[in-house]
């Protein structure tokens, strides 16, 4: 069985978080590739926004080493759900090529993540590119 969950957290820093965010899927692709977990992940405004694909005990374990890191805090869960296909096959950590549309769907996400996070995971896989 597979599930998909997206979080939203703060970044410690605030400066070029679109840097941190390719610096950190950098350093995840290797773990990711090892345990099947795909994604993306998204630095904005001061802020991460991750998807994430795998098997549930797998992402459990990847949750609880994300709540440690100290790179980002007050990591919020927004949702988790069961899927029966990746969205992300093939990408251990994507980058996400920001547009008008997805922009707006992030800072709503991040402004209220009681938000279904669905139709925003559906354009981050759309825009899916390398992280530079």
């Amino acid at each position: 069985m597979l599930e998909r969950l997206v979080y939203v957290s703060t970044a410690s820093s605030r400066q070029d978080v679109t840097g941190q965010a390719a610096k950190i899927a950098e350093e995840a692709r290797t773990f990711n590739q090892d345990n099947g977990i795909s994604g993306a992940l998204v630095g904005h405004e001061g802020h991460f926004v991750h998807a994430l694909e795998g098997e549930p005990p797998v992402l459990d374990q990847l949750l609880k080493r994300l709540e440690d890191d100290p790179r980002h805090y007050d990591l919020v869960l927004v949702d988790r759900w069961p899927v029966d296909d990746r969205l992300f096959d093939g990408w251990a950590m994507a980058g996400v090529a920001m547009d008008t549309g997805t922009r707006a769907d992030l800072e709503a996400l991040i402004a209220d993540p009681t938000l279904s996070p669905r139709p925003l995971v559906e354009s981050m896989r759309s825009r899916a590119v390398p992280h530079a």
